[in-house]
């Protein structure tokens, strides 16, 4: 059975840092798995409409299981319900969990300015989409868990996913939102 992890949230709530504890996490308890973070798939310019990164991605789980892989990892800003079933569709995993990353707005925007280049054009309209996305990706359907990540360690934020995985299955739940 494949199953899959969705890391979900806008920009500047810890989607990467909480991929990279969490993929470490399983990979000291032995558990197999691929991570990959999507916006990869669309980057360069122009950036690459979710249709055609879901399509790469799509081609991409479908080699991983090839090899073996049966747990998929995958990171992703998902602006809406529709962006959120396209992406868990690529991913054609027969159970799948969902985890959006939450911090305040504010929070999120100023991540977004202190890693991304002072002379990136997109910079400013980034975190100020940032500070919209705080808000909107955390009410998304088919959320099954809200971590808050403002003031935490991505390690204890992978931490707390992973105990929810674990305990809770890789599965849609019937409640969804909630929040840890």
């Amino acid at each position: 059975m494949t199953r899959a992890v969705v890391l979900t949230g806008g920009p500047g709530t810890g989607k990467t840092s909480v991929l990279q504890a969490l993929a470490t996490r399983l990979e000291d308890a032995g558990v197999e798995h691929g991570a990959f973070e999507s916006e990869q798939l669309a980057c360069g310019h122009p950036w690459l409409p979710d249709r055609l990164v879901h399509e790469q991605l799509a081609a991409v789980c479908r080699l991983q299981r090839g090899y073996g892989r049966t747990l998929f990892i995958v990171a992703a800003t998902t602006e809406t319900e529709a962006d959120l079933r396209g992406l868990i569709a690529a991913i054609g995993a027969e159970r799948t969990f969902v985890a959006c990353l939450r911090a305040p707005g504010d929070v999120a925007a100023a991540r977004v300015l202190e890693r991304e280049p002072a002379r990136w054009s997109g910079r400013e309209a980034l975190a100020a989409h940032a500070r919209v996305l705080a808000e909107a990706i955390p009410r998304l359907a088919s959320v099954d868990l809200v971590l808050d990540t403002d003031g935490r360690e991505p390690e204890d934020v992978a931490a707390a996913l992973y105990e929810a995985y674990v305990n809770g299955g890789a599965g849609p739940s019937t409640t969804g939102g909630e929040s840890a």
